[in-house]
């Protein structure tokens, strides 16, 4: 049998456009803005699966965990009759990750916040959830998050 790679759409945003390089940023973090549709009912409707996709995605889904318990927090709520809201927070000495989740399994669908400091890191998270929630297509918005230097001002 042969299985479909899901459709990834991919939109860069630019919240601080710059003409021809004129205007320079302090870059501080990376935000992806990711919907997935069609994911199974079952994986999205209860809190703790989704709660453990979350933690795994922090922890690139190894046996050997890669960040203690104390580094990586997450609180969720079930909605009832099913539902999830979650929230996933990794801090530790070289990076700093917040992932948060609304799923309405009964359309298939969840929308997901990615926050972290670096761009690879992000786009790691986005994979390794895309493999544990199976979505049929996933759409991602990338917004850059910093200031221009022209703002900072004297110090």
């Amino acid at each position: 049998m042969r299985v479909l790679q899901p459709f990834c759409q991919i939109e860069k945003l630019d919240i601080y456009p710059t003409q021809q390089g004129a205007q320079k940023r302090h870059i501080w973090g990376y935000h992806l803005i990711v919907e997935f549709w069609e994911a199974p009912f079952d994986i999205l409707a209860k809190a703790q699966i989704v709660e453990n996709i979350l933690k795994n995605s922090l922890n690139g889904n190894t046996s050997n965990k890669k960040y203690s318990d104390k580094e990586i927090k997450t609180i969720s709520y079930q909605f009832q009759p099913f539902g999830v809201s979650a929230h996933a927070q990794l801090n530790s000495d070289c990076s700093c990750v917040y992932i948060y989740i609304h799923t309405w399994p009964e359309s298939g669908y969840a929308a997901i916040d990615i926050i972290t400091n670096n761009k690879e890191n992000a786009y790691k998270i986005l994979k390794r959830l895309q493999e544990a929630f199976s979505p049929k297509y996933v759409c991602v918005a990338e917004v850059v998050r910093g200031v221009v230097k022209e703002e900072w001002g004297e110090t």
